[in-house]
């Protein structure tokens, strides 16, 4: 009996010879998985969703957990940046414990925890560019607090009241 080849074109350009499955391709060329057959466990591209770095969020995609969260969060600049601060040293207390679960093991795994450290060190880069933002932002709040706006503020409502009156 001679088996039926998948046929599909390769990269070289010539036709894939692995063997075929009951649809006429091999696995590497669409045969094997359709996709789930129930629609309720289709999620789009949520099964492949490793850490959410890259998702796509609408509002109308929210929970309504996460509705009441949007809503709280707060969009002044020196409020996210104390939040960045804070959840920083959260990561980088939790990469810590983790290390330090490693080395409490018979064997750590040296490739792991030089893993974690690479992410520590990461997370402190982060850190320091929000000191810098921060400091930036204090800068321009001294610029900014010269009396001068609050000057052009009365001199315009001054105006507007003769203007009226």
């Amino acid at each position: 009996m001679e088996k039926k080849l998948c046929g599909a074109k390769t990269r070289k350009g010539t036709p894939c010879q692995k063997a075929a499955l009951a649809n006429g391709r091999c696995n590497n060329h669409g045969g094997k998985s359709t996709g789930p057959k129930d629609p309720t466990k289709l999620n789009g591209n949520k099964n492949a969703l490793k850490h959410g770095l890259y998702e796509t969020i609408w509002l109308d995609t929210l929970t309504d957990e996460e509705r009441e969260l949007y809503a709280m969060v707060s969009t002044e600049p020196t409020a996210q940046l104390e939040n960045e601060f804070k959840l920083c040293d959260l990561r980088i207390r939790r990469m810590m414990h983790r290390i330090q679960d490693e080395e409490q093991k018979d064997k750590p795994n040296p490739v792991a925890i030089r893993a974690i450290e690479d992410a520590i060190t990461k997370v402190q880069m982060n850190k320091a560019t929000l000191i810098r933002e921060n400091s930036r932002l204090l800068d321009m709040r001294e610029q900014k607090s010269d009396g001068s706006l609050d000057q052009l503020v009365a001199v315009l409502e001054q105006a507007r009241k003769q203007y009226q009156g």
